[in-house]
Parts: structure tokens; sequence; C-alpha cells
């Protein structure tokens, strides 16, 4: 009888494992604050009551079963009005008093948090317009689900005010999103919307004690290089022309030969643009090669221009593609070594040509996206929601970016590549994106990087990027009767 009865017991406990996390918030594999449960038992009014009413509604509190608190409250807009449903977190408020003014922590309902809901309803028919979901920490990251006539509705995902996906047609009736769980629209749309875009589901953490988007180490390596990288900074000045060979002597870019260091540079390594890549690429070549990369192979030229065009006519006594050979060249270098066979740029597949986006929303509106465009790459208003696809996608991997800008100083625009960066994106500890550029010898956000860019242009800047696979065997040349340590 008792071995029954433990049998019994078990059974029961193994069951209410597994129900558990579907009865209680609806544990999802973002492991967000869910609010199903509180809008199941909340009155139709909420989401379909006219405005007149909303307006007499207080601010509401309610627990969800796992005793995360959110605040359900109704804001009037000019043209719409919204119904919210935002989860408790702890946020800086700037506090005065006779003490002066000091950052405190206190608890906050944000609109845009991981985890809130909102409905939003056109202010002059009361009809439904919308219902969002923010599911990461980044609040320009969520999806939307808005009503069609046909009884059903379309969902959107947006990243970073792009489009990744638009319009997708649900066999849903709008009304179902009312009460969803997160969990749910995952499974609604588990074939139709990109999720792989915004997590790295073969890496994810599937924990419920985890905070969202908490990978199992995938960037360790790039935290690694960055760490080095920056490092090693202070023993960086930017100097036109400069590179190493690959024997670690400097040498001119231009003509490969020996180059005199100025006195007052004799402690720190002289760069240039392409140099300063180089140097981090070298970082992983030299400790599996024995040696860095030898300068030539990295000049070959990747682009076949018209010669009869003005570009071609230019590149007739300028090479304007200077940066992007390089960069790509590099790629295909770093790619032969790990690989350890000879691997031609042709043959390399390093570029970056996704087209992650089908439209943006702008000033002037929903504007379709050019995508990736050959030999020129991405427009860098793209840059930031780009980065954050290739962060979820491809965890292993940083990116040489090379910066085609305008000169306006002839008679016509001239394209011109002449400069190169490092970019690595990854996603931190608590989930949220970030982005680490190394241009010229410096450390930038990618705010700083973008808007340098654009100030040192007369035209649009492109962003054309290669892959380079991160390691953590990774060793930087340091100034010469310097050890590494």
């Amino acid at each position: 009888m008792r071995m029954f009865s433990k049998k019994i017991f078990l059974i029961f406990c193994a069951a209410f494992f597994f129900v558990v996390p579907g009865l209680f918030a609806e544990y999802n594999s973002f492991g967000i604050p869910d609010s199903s449960e509180i809008r199941k038992k909340l009155e139709r009014e909420w989401f379909e009551g006219p405005l007149s009413e909303l307006r007499t509604f207080g601010t509401e509190f309610y627990k969800n079963s796992v005793g995360i608190e959110f605040e359900l409250r109704f804001e009037e807009q000019d043209d719409v009005f919204l119904v919210i449903l935002a989860p408790a977190s702890l946020g800086k408020v700037n506090v005065h008093d006779s003490q002066g003014s000091r950052l405190v922590s206190e608890k906050i309902f944000s609109a845009d948090a991981a985890g809130s809901w909102i409905l939003v309803r056109d202010k002059k028919s009361g009809a439904p317009i919308l219902a969002r979901y923010y599911f990461a920490k980044d609040s320009e990251v969520y999806v939307q689900f808005r009503p069609n006539k046909k009884k059903s509705c379309f969902a959107d995902m947006l990243i970073f005010n792009s489009y990744a996906a638009r319009a997708v047609p649900l066999g849903i009736p709008f009304e179902k999103f009312y009460t969803a769980s997160f969990a749910e629209i995952q499974d609604f749309t588990k074939r139709t919307l990109p999720w792989n875009y915004v997590v790295s589901a073969k890496n994810l953490l599937k924990n419920e004690s985890q905070d969202f988007m908490t990978y199992d180490g995938i960037y360790d390596e790039s935290l690694v290089m960055i760490q080095a990288i920056r490092e090693n900074l202070d023993d960086i000045v930017y100097l036109a022309d400069a590179i190493y060979d690959e024997h670690g002597e400097p040498v001119s870019l231009e003509t490969g030969k020996s180059r005199i260091i100025p006195k007052e540079y004799d402690d720190k390594l002289t760069l240039c643009s392409q140099g300063f890549v180089k140097w981090i690429v070298d970082g992983i070549v030299e400790p599996l090669a024995g040696s860095y990369l030898r300068r030539d192979p990295l000049l070959v030229e990747t682009v076949d221009l018209q010669t009869t065009g003005y570009q071609g006519i230019k590149a007739a006594s300028y090479n304007i593609n200077s940066a992007l050979d390089w960069t790509r060249n590099l790629a295909a270098a770093a790619s032969s070594v790990v690989a350890k066979k000879n691997i031609l740029y042709k043959d390399s597949g390093v570029d970056v040509t996704i087209e992650p986006f089908a439209a943006r929303i702008t000033e002037k509106g929903v504007l379709n996206t050019a995508g990736y465009i050959k030999n020129s790459g991405y427009k860098i208003a793209y840059l930031k929601q780009l980065l954050y696809v290739l962060a979820a996608t491809n965890p292993d991997y940083f990116y040489l970016a090379a910066i085609r800008q305008t000169d306006a100083s002839g008679k016509i625009d001239t394209r011109i590549f002449n400069d190169c960066a490092a970019i690595f994106p990854y996603f931190d500890k608590n989930g949220a994106f970030k982005s680490v550029v190394f241009y010229d010898g410096k450390e930038y956000t990618l705010e700083q990087f973008c808007d340098a860019c654009l100030a040192n242009s007369a035209g649009d800047v492109f962003v054309h990027l290669v892959r380079v696979r991160t390691t953590a065997k990774y060793y930087l040349q340091t100034p010469k009767g310097r050890n590494y340590d």
C-alpha cells in the first residue's frame, strides 16, 4: 500500500512540475513577466468600453500568480487612447529635498518594459488599432497585432523602428490578443515571425529563474577580444599610411617599404585606419600561424569597375575601394588561417548580405528598406538594427566595417571607401543589446561611430560588413620590448 501511495505521489509531483508553468503566469522562453491571467479576469469595459467610461476608471494594481505586480491604467493621446498593463521594476528617480538632489531607487511601471501589454484604440470610433507585447530589454523591440477586415489580424515584428516582419496574416480573431499570453503568441507565430532575429534559441537557457536572453557564455569570446583591445588602446597612435608587416615591423601601407617611427612614438604602435583593423585581426592569426598577415594579399582588388564610368575613371588614379578590398581580404585571410587552407575572398563567403527588414518607420512614414547593395553595403541608418539581428543569429562573429563616404571636393561627388572599423555586437548578461566599435585607434559607442562617419561625409554613408569568427586565444602585438601581459 505504501509503495502504491509513493507512486501516486511521484506521479502527482511530476504532473505538478510540468503543469505549473502553464497555470501560473504561463512561463515563456524569454522569461518575461506575464499578465495574461490578469487580463482574463478584467471586465470587457477595459478593452471595448467607450472612451467616456474609461476616463472614469482609476489606476488599478494586480499581482499574477507568481507575485509580480502589474499596474493597469488608461492613457489618452491626441488621436488614440491606450489601456496599459505594465509590470513593476526598480528604476532611478531624481528626488529633490532639503539634502539636495539625488537618485533613489523606486518602483516604476514603464509602458515599454519587458512584459508590458498595450491595447491602442482610435479616439473617434473606439475601434481597436493594435495590441502590442514588449518582450525585450530594448524597448524598441516588440511584436504587435492589428485587426483586419476579415475578422482576423496581422502580425508585425519591429526592431529599432524597422519591420523584421510586416502585416503577416494570422487566422486568429484580433480579440484573442486581449487575453493571450506571450507563450501563446510565440506558439501562434512560431512559423510566421522571425523569432531567431531576436533570440538565439539554440543557446537560450530555458530556465524560468534566468533573466531574458541570458546566454551560456556564447559571447565570452567576443568579450575576451573586446577587453584585450580595450586594454591596449593606450599603446595606439593614429598615423596615416602606417601598418605593420608579417614580422611586426613598421611599413608603409601604400608602398610596403620600411618606415621610420617618430621619436615621440617610440613606445607606441603607430597605425592608420587599415593598419588598426589589421592589428585586431593579427591577434587572431599570430597564435595559430606564428606570424602576422602579409600586406600584399590584403591589397588584392575585389571590385570590377566599368572603366568608362566616373567611378572607374577615378579608380584608375586612386583606389576608391581600398578599405573595402582590405577588410574583405582580411576576413578571408583569417578564415584561411583558422581552416588551415588558402581561401581567397571570392570563395570565402565573408560578406554580410542578409536583408532582414522589409520597411522602416521614418518621419515621412513607413518606407521600404533598400537592404544590402552589392559592393556598397548598407546605409548607416540601418546599422543598429542589422547588428542586433547579427548578434542574435551569429554570436560567434565580430565584423570588419568598410566605410563608404562621399567626397565633394571635385566637380562630381566621389564615393570612397577610405576608413575601416571593427564592430562587436552582443547581448549582455541582462539581455540588453550592446555594440562596441573600434575605429582609428579608439573605442566608440555605435551612436558615436555613426555620428563620426556622417560628420566626415558630404552625402550618404554606407557601411560594408564582413564577418570574422571570434576567439578566446587572442594575443595582440604590443610595442617592442613590452610583453603582452
